[in-house]
């Protein structure tokens, strides 16, 4: 694979861009929006994954979920750690730094008590974050395996989800039906999580007891769709990136590694290698 740069004109300065598997999330300025419940814990799990599914060499990520009765949140906490460190920027006009590659672009809002997702997903290159409900069912086989993961007694469960096949390992004792992004459906929370195919695991790293107001962060330019539009556009993304950004008004020009800038052809040619943990 041609490792491509980008030279970016957008409404965000920065400076050029390699892309090696996928194209970073960018930081924005965060604020406080409307408090949506409380929680009881706070759960970061170490998130690695392949993209491609091919590649030799995992990515990761932390996902934090802010875990309550009746609704949780799950996000990248290290992009977060970036949108902090830009919101609380006295200078507006600082340039942005752009955090590693392998970030989660998602957060998820899900409403434990009628099964409900909302779904955040950053487009890059300061583009609209697109916004749409999602109601994932589960339908988990319990197996009688069992195991000990930092102190609490799990059990195994599989199942089958939009294209790929899970393994999941729960602890009853924290009865609460959720897990990292919109993962659920289990008689207790998910410590670990692995598809089959071995590109996409969430492994438990942290899990304290924390009351804390579960808020709703508001976000500058939300575009509303379907989860049929926002699967169109993922693929069409990755697929034929410069028609898509261009449809977003987003001026982009490719460069091969000795920094010359790709034909017409060449650019319109370019994709972008993509795993989505969600193949249907």
């Amino acid at each position: 694979m041609r490792n491509l740069f980008l030279l970016l004109l957008t409404f965000v300065s920065i400076s050029p861009l390699g892309l090696l598997a996928q194209l970073p999330a960018i930081p924005m300025r965060l604020q406080a929006g409307k408090i949506l419940g409380k929680s009881e814990y706070f759960v970061d799990y170490t998130y690695r994954h392949k993209t491609p599914a091919e590649s030799k060499d995992f990515q990761e990520d932390i996902i934090r979920v802010e875990l309550g009765k009746a609704l949780v949140k799950s996000y990248s906490y290290r992009l977060w750690q970036a949108d902090s460190a830009l919101t609380h920027d006295a200078n507006k006009y600082a340039q942005v730094k752009i955090p590693d590659e392998g970030l989660s672009p998602f957060c998820y809002y899900r409403d434990l008590t009628n099964g409900t997702t909302q779904v955040y997903y950053r487009t890059p290159l300061s583009g609209p974050t697109l916004k749409y409900t999602d109601t994932p069912t589960f339908s988990w086989t319990l197996t009688g395996e069992k195991k000990v993961i930092s102190g609490y007694e799990a059990q195994r469960a599989t199942c089958q989800f939009r294209g790929r096949s899970y393994e999941a390992w729960f602890t009853p004792s924290i009865p609460i039906s959720a897990g990292p992004n919109f993962f659920g459906g289990l008689p207790g929370l998910i410590l670990e999580l692995h598809s089959m195919d071995g590109t996409h695991h969430f492994v438990l790293d942290a899990l304290c007891q924390r009351s804390a107001d579960i808020v709703e962060w508001k976000i500058r330019l939300v575009k509303s769709v379907s989860r049929a539009q926002f699967r169109d556009y993922y693929q069409r993304l990755h697929k034929h990136p410069i028609q898509t950004f261009e449809a977003n008004g987003q001026r982009v020009y490719p460069q091969d590694a000795q920094g010359n800038f790709l034909t017409k052809a060449e650019a319109l040619s370019w994709t972008i290698p993509f795993n989505p943990i969600e193949l249907e």
